[in-house]
């Protein structure tokens, strides 16, 4: 033992001796720039023969630390163009600054940072998800990106598809067909589009984006309140943008159930300086069914203009017109008393029959207007100003709804919509900084925004029949419905404003220590909805909410390996509530709640990605039902709590494969609620969430591009009822692609649900069986 001691004594005696003779060093940093003055990230930067070298961050900012003293040469580099070398002094224990310019615009960076990490699946840069310049090893917040590289490789053509790619998320329906996302336990089918809230109706076809962000947790502090995210997070929808070249992609592809799609993406200059850039994506599909009656048709229109007036001011306008046509049904449970189903796989219904026919569609369409005007003040601050003029609406819409009434009979109730409207305009100012206080490094936003959203609604529900599966089926037709909803339609418009400010504040403790500190105040007012018939209108209320957030992230290896946890807030406003004894109860806003920690990280100059989570999501002035003297009154009292583990591996651990793999672990249950809800299960909120996804492509040789894919997803059972009584299984879809990938073109093979799994969406609407899609793509 004393032996052993005295090694260890010798030991430190050396290490210390090595220590004071350890060779003089010094810092670089500096900032890095596009050639039209814009923030470079993620460029390469090494010091030449030292060993020493860093990545660029959002900022376009880099440090150098322990740099041998003398003259060193620093290296630029971005592959497939020139590499930049600058030569430094570096002295003992002092910093010296070197800024560095790469020959190339920031719209031509944006295409190259994609590809310019070992795993093409890695794309974590970006504007929206903190408004300011912070990789995501210095975010305090878990957010996950699915890319144009993997919507490429999957041959993605639908949300649903492009959904299964986020880790712990499952796609989900409302009932006029919208699609989004359920996150955490808590769903939502309105998503923001460049970071700026949408109308309620969204018919987006994924050939005009670039990238979809998934934000994990409640997020009021920065994106407002219930309208457009859920205390499970939002989802953003990023468009693509043009760039420096001529480009674009011309596609067609044709498969199962009469699918045919063609796309178009063109991209050009419109100058010789290229300081004005024009780029148009445009898409049409249709689709059948695998049913007897059914289909799905899509068109878009999309186009996006910029202008570099100088090195200061930049403007953008995005515009986009998207119709969609299709049908729609679900599912409704009655009286479980007289059922004996308790899962979709017991239902007596034929899985490949719908209960309605074609003329039961429903047209719907969206017009985004939207414009964003950066304007670069300082070295230190810079401005943007956003606008979003977004409408959606329904044509017409005829929702079906088979509501289980005993083993063989169903009533089929019609919702007839026709025609409404969706509206939201939002004006944003942001005011970004990248500054230093007492040489502490401050990263803030500072902004202000505005929200008006307003709908007119014109609708009517109609009980149309009652149908016995053992008997021949009436036929449903739209001239019946429309003769049934004439005098029952009911027409109601609302608008409501949100003005809100918030401020976020990123400090650099230390180079590694980071704490974030945010703050939203959102004054919400509504006159409340308007009976269009008689005028009068009733609801109206106002409503202050404080939405807090901070978090702290500890960067053990700088920009690959952090630790992180958080706090953050969502609301939503509550309206006031008239109890039975004709008292008025004035609601407070609903809060969630997160307290979340964990790791993030980027090894092996990205061969490795992705972060693991465990958090707790509380919820509470939730409202109740409390039975007083057999009347029924309202109380807000009521809480819910989600928690759960998140996990995304994002890997490419031999040259030409490529990994992305996540899983989620949830459970949301009512913790104090009315007496039936209490220590139930959110509905359609499974436990068990996987998905992988796995391909590999030659890198040289003669048959150079030639790849296969293959994917699983798993989602967990869930509950269709709030009483926890009727299932909706669990799934396995097994998917895969065959590939070459040419220079000038593209050939792809999918396969979706191989194993002809059968399914069920939270509508209770069966999903579709295996099916196939061949694609071509020429190159431009």
């Amino acid at each position: 033992m004393q032996k052993n001691l005295y090694l260890v004594l010798a030991f430190l005696v050396l290490a210390c001796n090595a220590m004071a003779h350890e060779a003089p060093t010094g810092t670089i940093r500096g900032r890095v720039t596009t050639s039209d003055n814009q923030p470079a990230p993620f460029v390469s930067i090494v010091a030449v023969g030292t060993g020493r070298s860093t990545v660029s961050e959002e900022g376009g900012t880099y440090i150098l630390t322990k740099v041998p003293v003398g003259t060193q040469q620093l290296e630029l580099t971005l592959v497939g163009y020139e590499t930049v070398r600058q030569q430094v002094v570096v002295e003992e224990n002092k910093t010296v600054t070197v800024d560095l310019q790469v020959t190339i615009s920031t719209n031509q960076l944006a295409e190259v940072i994609v590809t310019n990490s070992k795993s093409k699946f890695v794309y974590k840069s970006s504007e929206f998800v903190a408004r300011m310049p912070l990789r995501n090893m210095e975010n305090p917040q878990v957010y996950n990106v699915v890319g144009r590289a993997l919507m490429t490789d999957q041959l993605i053509i639908e949300r649903t598809d492009l959904f299964r790619n986020v880790p712990g998320a499952v796609p989900n329906f409302s009932a006029g067909g919208s699609m989004g996302l359920s996150m955490r336990g808590f769903s939502t089918t309105i998503g923001m589009r460049n970071g700026m809230a949408t109308s309620a109706i969204v018919p987006l076809n994924p050939a005009i984006l670039e990238r979809i962000e998934s934000i994990k947790g409640p997020s009021g502090t920065l994106f407002g309140s219930n309208r457009n995210t859920t205390f499970g997070g939002v989802y953003n929808y990023v468009t693509k943008r043009p760039y420096e070249k001529f480009g674009g992609e011309v596609s067609f592809a044709a498969g199962s159930y009469d699918f045919g799609r063609v796309t178009a993406d063109i991209n050009t200059p419109l100058n010789k300086e290229k300081t004005m850039l024009f780029r148009l994506n445009a898409a049409a599909q249709s689709e059948g069914s695998f049913q007897d009656q059914g289909f799905n048709k899509n068109y878009t229109f999309a186009p996006t203009f910029t202008y570099q007036v100088n090195d200061k001011l930049l403007f953008t306008l995005d515009l986009e017109a998207t119709r969609g046509n299709y049908t729609v049904q679900s599912f409704g449970l009655g009286n479980l008393n007289n059922i004996t189903a308790r899962s979709f796989k017991d239902l007596p219904l034929d899985y490949n029959r719908a209960y309605i026919n074609n003329s039961t569609d429903v047209a719907n369409g969206i017009n985004n207007l939207q414009f964003q005007i950066d304007y670069k003040i300082s070295d230190q601050w810079k401005s943007q100003t956003k606008y979003l003029y977004s409408v959606g609406f329904y044509k017409h819409l005829y929702w079906t709804a088979l509501n289980m009434l005993t083993d063989s009979t169903f009533a089929r109730v019609v919702r007839n919509q026709t025609p409404e409207t969706f509206g939201n305009i939002e004006i944003q100012q942001n005011f970004i900084g990248d500054f230093k206080i007492a040489g502490i490094r401050n990263r803030m936003v500072i902004g202000l925004d505005y929200n008006y959203n307003y709908n007119e609604l014109y609708r009517a529900t109609i009980n149309f029949d009652t149908i016995n599966l053992r008997r021949p089926l009436k036929d449903m037709s739209r001239p019946a419905l429309d003769a049934a909803s004439a005098t029952r339609f009911n027409g109601t418009s609302t608008v409501s404003k949100n003005a809100s400010i918030y401020a976020s504040d990123v400090v650099n403790i230390t180079d590694d220590l980071m704490a974030m500190l945010s703050l939203r105040v959102d004054r919400f007012s509504t006159d409340g909805t308007r009976t269009l018939n008689t005028g009068v209108y009733a609801g109206a209320y106002e409503q202050t909410s404080l939405s807090p957030k901070f978090g702290l992230v500890y960067q053990l290896l700088r920009n690959r390996l952090s630790v992180f946890g958080n706090y953050m807030n969502g609301f939503v406003n509550l309206a006031p509530i008239t109890q039975p004894d004709n008292t008025i109860l004035v609601l407070d806003p609903q809060y969630g709640n997160q307290w979340e920690g964990g790791v993030k990280f980027d090894l092996f100059n990205t061969q490795l990605n992705g972060s693991v989570s465990v958090y707790q999501i509380d919820v509470t002035n939730s409202t109740r039902t409390e039975v007083v003297n057999g009347q029924t009154f309202t109380r807000q009292d009521g809480t819910q709590r989600s928690r759960g583990v998140e996990a995304e591996v994002i890997a490419s651990p031999v040259k030409g494969m490529n990994v992305v793999a996540g899983y989620g672990y949830n459970e949301n249950v009512y913790v104090n609620s009315t007496a039936a809800l209490k220590g139930k299960n959110v509905i359609f909120s499974p436990r068990n969430i996987g998905n992988l996804w796995v391909s590999y492509s030659l890198q040289e040789g003669k048959a150079k591009g030639l790849g296969i894919g293959a994917g699983v997803n798993y989602v967990g059972a869930s509950w269709f009822d709030a009483a926890n009584a009727f299932e909706v299984p669990s799934y396995t879809l097994i998917s895969g692609t065959l590939f070459y990938d040419a220079p000038k073109y593209r050939l792809s093979l999918k396969g979706n649900n191989l194993t002809n799994e059968r399914f069920w969406n939270n509508n209770g609407t069966p999903q579709k069986p295996a099916h196939f899609i061949a694609s071509v793509a020429f190159k431009l």
